[in-house]
């Protein structure tokens, strides 16, 4: 079995973990708005108690996936319109 990374509590990058957590939550719903199996697969890798984010931030939840929808829309559309671009995300 691989080592599963750590995130320490209270550090900038634990931040991340909401957006991440969000999008690999919403993967595994019934109906689900988007599907992100990397984010479920990278959230299985780490080490962390998400149970607290699941308690608190389930409203922030439908936020983040609806930006996510929202900056795929666009990228899409703009890759439609400049088929030679290339994306990339910057985080």
């Amino acid at each position: 079995m691989t080592q599963k990374i750590k995130v320490k509590k209270g550090c900038i990058e634990e931040t991340l973990l909401l957006p991440l957590w969000g999008r690999a939550f919403e993967t595994q719903r019934k109906n689900p708005r988007l599907m992100d199996e990397k984010a479920v697969e990278i959230i299985k890798s780490i080490d962390y108690d998400f149970s607290e984010i699941e308690k608190t931030q389930g409203m922030s939840q439908h936020g983040w996936i609806a930006r996510s929808l929202h900056t795929d829309k666009m990228a899409h559309d703009f890759i439609r319109t400049h088929p030679e671009a290339a994306i990339v995300n910057m985080g």
